[in-house]
């Protein structure tokens, strides 16, 4: 084994001590329903800045977000307005939200609703619609972890015991802890979130042989029509590498599947909509 390896597991072990930890503190300290699901109410500010950071970034963030940058080039990176969009919206509505849940009492969101349309249905729609989102997203988090278990471990470790080694590590301690452990959980990751973009960044720098030989490499590189897309053909105001040009404003295709779009998928109107998307 190498020492890579072993400094793998060894950091890995230490990261999942960490979450065993308050998953079990969490459930010794959960008396009452209020306890589990939104930690009674006493997280601190920081503790919530760092673990709705996290949340709402994660793993995406730090492995799809480059790897379809990558692909799609920097037409795509302008979906790095999420970091403001997603914001926004706890700034529009999670301050009225726990204000509401404060005074009336309320713990989940469907509790809120029911309650301000007199109904159940809305309750039962705020379930469903959670879990529409919840199960495919936490689906292909952990097969992407599994996945990356099996190249850092260089095939040692298959994609599906990594996946259900992580599955099972979450699900003890959000399930004995609730919010409480999930808050300072991801209290952690997102600190190793920053730390690894930042430290990545600098290796990436490193073996690219700084500043100069970077921007001289991209500079080749827009020169061409090297890339998934080609160029945009006129699409956006001229024939630039796809890599590095918005295909225009809005295109109308068949559809994906059946009409590849020109110069690239990520239109003005296509970064737009999924900036709403991501809002939530």
């Amino acid at each position: 084994m190498s020492a890579k390896i072993v400094w793998l597991v060894i950091f890995v072990a230490l990261y999942w001590s960490y979450c065993i930890f308050w998953g079990l503190k969490s459930a010794r300290m959960a008396k009452t329903a209020s306890d589990y699901f939104i930690a009674g109410r006493t997280l601190s500010l920081w503790v919530f800045v760092l673990a709705a950071t996290a949340t709402s970034f994660s793993g995406w963030t730090f492995m799809g977000h480059p790897g379809l940058v990558y692909r799609d080039g920097f037409q795509y990176a302008y979906a790095s307005f999420y970091t403001i969009t997603i914001p926004f919206t706890g700034v529009m509505f999670l301050k009225r939200q726990w204000m509401l849940g404060k005074r009336f009492g309320y713990v989940t969101p469907g509790e809120m609703f029911a309650d301000y349309f007199q109904g159940d249905a809305i309750r039962i729609l705020t379930v469903i619609v959670a879990l529409l989102f919840s199960i495919p997203y936490l689906g292909v988090q952990l097969g992407a972890s599994g996945f990356l278990f099996n190249v850092l471990t260089e095939g040692a470790l298959s994609v599906n015991v990594g996946m259900w080694l992580l599955s099972n590590v979450v699900f003890v301690y959000v399930a004995a802890g609730g919010l409480r452990a999930v808050a300072y959980v991801d209290t952690l990751q997102c600190i190793l979130l920053a730390l690894g973009i930042v430290i990545t960044g600098f290796i990436a720098l490193n073996f690219a042989g700084g500043w100069g030989a970077l921007n001289e490499g991209l500079g080749k590189l827009a020169a061409s029509d090297v890339g998934k897309w080609g160029t945009t053909k006129g699409y956006g105001g001229g024939d630039y590498n796809a890599y590095f040009a918005i295909p225009g404003v809005i295109q109308f295709t068949a559809g994906l599947g059946k009409q590849t779009p020109v110069g690239g998928l990520w239109t003005g109107v296509m970064i737009l909509t999924y900036m709403f998307a991501l809002m939530g």
